[in-house]
């Protein structure tokens, strides 16, 4: 997936019109990755999307899948398992007898499809969906190759995938992330089809999605209203695209889970699975709109006021 420029991220320039609107000044660092913001005597900063309103601690346990759902699972909380496996390179932790067994082990315990990830993965990188033993070992190798930690977590049919973005234990945000398709007119290719429907950045990470989910071929005419899944992942950044809902049921189970690590700002994701049933997928310290806005540029006094609410909080304003 691409990377969108510091100085062109929507938070850069929101936090600019926050400073502006209450004479807040502010101290670029690191081409605008970390903004120091001083009023009254106070100092505080903003490192990427991670406001300095959350402890250290809250922080490294939602970047970290498998401490977040054992955790959640502790509290009662009903959270996709993210099992911990240890890089065998880091043998005193792992132990002699190594990982293997105990991974095919959960593999076979989840009716033979569970997901690969890294620990401390975002945006839907190095995620893998694996359905065969060979497709397994392919997986486990490339990831132990990149990181010295990975998760493994059963497979679920969702339904819809859903983020709320909270602040001090009110959800300030909840919208469900539809998972993109085409619709075939029965004369375009599967490329132009999608390249009608996305654009830039998010046309490239759409592609690169879709090849690695399927068989087909992009020069392929499907038959006109054939609809065509992109991607079986809900990433705004890899087409999904976003809508603002109400949820009573999902605004409590996000709030909880935040309140499970003592976390003052994040976004929570929950899934929705085809059985009706909800659990927390992740916690995310750093909160991140920026996909969000793409897709909705109408709702940027909407993310405003919910930066605004979290800067003003940080300086004691």
């Amino acid at each position: 997936m691409s990377a969108i420029p510091n100085n062109q991220r929507n938070l850069v320039r929101i936090v600019y019109d926050i400073a502006k609107d209450h004479t807040i000044e502010i101290t670029s660092f690191s081409f605008d990755w970390i903004l120091k913001l001083s009023k009254n005597g106070i100092h505080k900063h903003i490192f990427g999307y991670n406001f300095e309103l959350n402890s250290s601690t809250s922080k490294m346990i939602a970047g970290d899948k498998s401490a977040a759902s054992d955790l959640l699972e502790a509290a009662t909380i009903a959270t996709v398992q993210h099992k911990l496996f240890l890089n065998p390179d880091l043998e005193k932790y792992v132990g002699s007898h190594g990982n293997w067994q105990d991974i095919l082990k959960f593999f076979h315990e989840n009716n033979q499809q569970i997901v690969c990830k890294p620990v401390n993965g975002t945006g839907g990188n190095g995620v893998f969906m694996v359905n065969s033993v060979i497709q397994l070992e392919q997986a486990i190798h490339t990831l132990f190759s990149k990181h010295r930690s990975i998760c493994l977590s059963p497979f679920y049919d969702i339904k819809k995938e859903y983020r709320a973005v909270i602040l001090d234990g009110e959800v300030e945000l909840l919208y469900q992330k539809n998972i993109p398709f085409v619709q075939a007119d029965g004369s375009k290719t599967i490329l132009e089809l999608l390249q009608t429907k996305f654009s830039g950045e998010t046309l490239n990470n759409v592609i690169t999605s879709f090849a690695e989910k399927t068989t087909r071929n992009f020069s392929d005419i499907p038959p006109k209203g054939e609809l065509i899944e992109v991607n079986w992942k809900s990433n705004l950044g890899e087409g999904a695209q976003a809508e603002i809902i109400q949820n009573k049921k999902i605004s409590t189970l996000a709030v909880k889970a935040a309140n499970a690590i003592n976390i003052r700002f994040c976004s929570v994701d929950i899934i929705e699975t085809t059985l009706g049933e909800f659990y927390v997928l992740e916690i995310n310290s750093g909160v991140m709109i920026e996909h969000f806005l793409n897709s909705n540029p109408q709702e940027y006094d909407r993310v405003k006021m919910i930066y605004e609410k979290a800067v003003l909080r940080m300086l004691d304003v």
